[in-house]
């Protein structure tokens, strides 16, 4: 676990030691404080670095390890390293392996260069803060905002303003698994996360609010030993985490095998007031609520490579992912006016397993001195179970009722694609391709409540396939050394056909021709400024889950708690979007980026609650035409940059302010999708020159306020503060020690439902008290 030096081999076998039992302490002691295990860590890594050092003869850095280590310690992410060569007449010392120098370009000339819109977050960035998910790296960028927590399970993400729903999120540039969640995938797992606010020919135009490609780690080309181990903290749980990855490379051959295991536990309490009058009168109740969740969650991504001759390449790549959890809790209502409602009050348990699989064969092959053909097909198998066991009571000790419930889903597809790639010149590329997918989808579900079946009129069993097709072209053309052009267009079309075990059927078929057109525009006279403009036509085709008529019964049906139904009848949401933004870069590494966008939906789907055979019902329905519109402000660099004289910070900044409205709501507050209207990221990055450690933070902050659902239905959600820190200690070039808090502030959140009709008034109200999340992680190159 400790770098290996010729002179202290005993001294670092008896620390790794040391250090598997200090690990083995941490994993199954429940009587440590946090406290104690940050000193544990702390102290142990000290020890492998003393014991390297004792045993070790003492030598001067060379050129080259000054500049490797230079890289190691604190050289900006993306900032390409410059290794000197070694002066005459000095020898380098004689080490064991070869030095590794790792030359990265700026991520901010690319940036700059690249012909569309395009965000790219990097290694560094991905891991600077110790996060346990992708999902909470996603909370710092530029426009996107993510629901829930940070360091919890959960989050749904919005994109310029929309929700989730007009996200396209994609795993190694193609469509994710349906039950795919980025609360669940490790940073270490991922080579980077592509931001693509305007549509793509060659990644899909199901995007209106834009994409988010998340890459998982293939460089194969060097030998590659690193390990993770560490521990979080959050509401009195502390629960260990680990990652690594193993590469190598062989002749032909090559090799990365990437892996994360985290604990899940956590306790969750939540008060629900409901107070209003309906037709028997006055009514005012209390609901409280306590969950207390245990699991685990894995990863693990291999990926293997042949270069058989020449330029071709051949390429397995897997990701297998599994998350197992069980749970309890209970409900308790206080009725404090109006009628007693049966089944209010009861204790539960429930337990989880989710599956998934994504295997993917990839050939690169040479066409020709200007062109290269990628063939590439794939599977994907995705199982999830869940069930419970409800027991209703009085109120008092006395069982009254017992509910039991089951879900599974077995789906399963297949994708084939090909794409061709002809560069014309330097500055001139034009992709071609062809997709095809075919994917089934089988679920089954059960309510038995006092051995009676809930579901014996609405059905039990659902299949659902899915038919897609695609082919496109793309041509990225440098015009001139001032402008640039992006041209694409794509045609998709999408048949999905449903069915349950009553003989119900639906069927669904929609085909949409998506052109784009992007162009950048670099100012006379500087190299520091440019223009740039897209057009793209998007859509949002309704899930499968969205387009069956199965319902889901409550067993307290009311207006806030409705059942709720899919909708056979849905149509694809259609959009015409049009982006702008004028940028300004300081030097490599900083930048300043202002840009707007509007986005105009027809077919727009929102959630109506109804009542339907004496029942409440929530169920989605395309309501006319929508309009969203934003801007958003952006800015990274060094402070030395703005101001002369100022101290060495890295500053990281954003702001996105957001305005959207649904012609069928009647204003004001009728956003779309539970918009949030603003949102700002403030961060800031120090190095300390007298010792080899990093610290920083970051302040978070979403508006979200009043929305207006429909004419008798509307909203509240309490605005979200997210205070965060890290240091980041480099006790060697082989060893670093990452201390990271997040939710510092521990708001409590609050959401509110409300409905008003003629004969009914009522509030909802939810307070859920949130936690901080404390890390501590030793991180080893071996």
């Amino acid at each position: 676990m400790g770098y290996r030096n010729p002179g202290a081999a005993d001294g670092c076998a008896a620390s790794r030691t040391r250090v598997l039992i200090r690990f083995a302490m941490i994993r199954f002691s429940r009587l440590l404080s946090p406290t104690t295990l940050v000193a544990a860590l702390l102290c142990q890594a000290h020890g492998i670095v003393l014991a390297g050092a004792e045993g070790a003869p003492r030598r001067q850095a060379g050129p080259v390890q000054a500049g490797v280590q230079a890289s190691a310690q604190g050289a900006p992410a993306g900032q390409a390293v410059s290794v000197a060569p070694p002066a005459a007449g000095v020898t380098p010392p004689p080490t064991d392996e070869m030095p590794r120098v790792d030359v990265v370009g700026s991520q901010a000339d690319a940036r700059r260069d690249a012909v569309s819109f395009r965000h790219v977050v990097g290694a560094a960035e991905l891991v600077r803060f110790g996060d346990a998910s992708v999902l909470d790296v996603l909370r710092r960028q530029s426009g996107i905002v993510v629901s829930g927590v940070p360091g919890m399970r959960g989050g749904q993400i919005s994109m310029r303003g929309m929700g989730s729903g007009y996200v396209r999120v994609l795993l190694d540039g193609e469509p994710a698994p349906p039950g795919f969640a980025l609360d669940n995938l490790a940073p270490e797992l991922v080579e980077r996360i592509e931001i693509v606010p305007v549509a793509n020919a060659e990644l899909g135009t199901q995007a209106i609010a834009g994409s988010i490609n998340v890459v998982l780690k293939r460089r194969t080309t060097r030998r590659q030993r690193e390990l993770k181990l560490g521990v979080y903290h959050d509401a009195r749980r502390t629960k260990p985490q680990a990652s690594g990855s193993y590469g190598d490379q062989q002749g032909r051959w090559s090799w990365l095998v990437t892996g994360a295991a985290r604990r899940l536990a956590g306790d969750e309490s939540f008060t629900t007031r409901t107070e209003g009058y309906d037709a028997q009168g006055a009514l005012s109740r209390r609901l409280a609520q306590f969950n207390q969740d245990r699991g685990w969650t894995w990863s693990l991504a291999p990926r293997l490579t042949f270069k058989p001759r020449g330029e071709n390449v051949l390429t397995l790549h897997s990701f297998v992912s599994r998350n197992r959890f069980e749970s309890a809790g209970y409900d308790r209502t206080s009725f404090l006016l109006g009628p007693v409602i049966p089944l209010a009050n009861d204790t539960y348990t429930s337990n989880g397993d989710s599956f998934s699989a994504r295997n993917n064969a990839t050939w690169l092959q040479s066409v020709g001195e200007a062109s290269t053909l990628e063939l590439k097909v794939g599977t994907t198998h995705e199982r999830r179970e869940r069930g419970s066991t409800i027991l209703f009571d009085d109120g008092g000790d006395r069982a009254a009722s017992m509910q039991l419930l089951q879900f599974r889903d077995d789906s399963r597809a297949s994708t084939a694609n090909a794409k061709l790639k002809t560069s014309f010149a330097d500055k001139h590329t034009v992709v071609m391709g062809i997709e095809m997918q075919d994917a089934r989808d089988d679920a089954a579900r059960a309510n038995f409540l006092d051995a009676v079946s809930q579901l014996a009129n609405i059905g039990t069993g659902f299949s659902i396939r899915t038919r897609r097709h695609a082919i496109y072209a793309q041509d990225e053309w440098d015009i001139s050394p001032r402008w640039s052009l992006y041209l694409g267009a794509r045609w998709e079309r999408v048949a999905l056909r449903s069915e349950n075990d009553l003989g119900r059927r639906g069927e669904s078929e929609r085909a949409v021709f998506s052109p784009i057109v992007q162009t950048v525009w670099r100012l006379p006279g500087t190299k520091q400024d440019q223009v740039r403009l897209g057009l793209a036509r998007t859509w949002r085709l309704p899930s499968g889950e969205n387009l069956i008529a199965g319902r889901s019964v409550a067993n307290v049906n009311a207006v806030t708690t409705p059942d709720t139904s899919g909708n056979p009848d849905l149509r694809a949401e259609l959009a015409w979007g049009l982006d702008a933004a004028y940028e300004h870069y300081l030097g490599k590494q900083g930048m300043v980026s202002v840009s707007a966008f509007v986005r105009r939906i027809d077919d727009v789907v929102v959630t109506r609650t109804m009542q339907l055979d004496g029942r409440w019902l929530a169920m989605p329905v395309n309501e006319g035409s929508a309009t969203s519109r934003g801007i958003e402000i952006e800015l990274k660099g060094k402070l030395t940059q703005l101001v002369s004289g100022a101290p060495a910070l890295d500053l990281r900044a954003n702001l996105a302010r957001s305005w959207s409205s649904i012609a069928a709501v009647p204003g004001p507050h009728n956003r779309i999708g539970r918009q949030a209207p603003l949102s700002l990221n403030l961060g800031v990055d120090y190095g300390v020159k007298a010792f080899p450690l990093t610290v920083g933070g970051a302040f978070g902050y979403v508006r979200n306020g009043e929305v207006r659902v429909s004419a008798f239905e509307s909203g509240y959600h309490a605005d979200n503060r997210n205070l965060e820190a890290y240091a980041l200690w480099k006790l060697h070039p082989r060893a670093n020690v990452r201390l990271s808090a997040a939710n510092l502030l521990r708001r409590d959140d609050v959401q509110e439902g409300r409905y008003t009709g003629d004969d009914l008034a009522l509030r909802k109200a939810v307070l859920s008290p949130t936690h901080g999340v404390v890390r501590a992680i030793m991180e080893f190159k071996l």
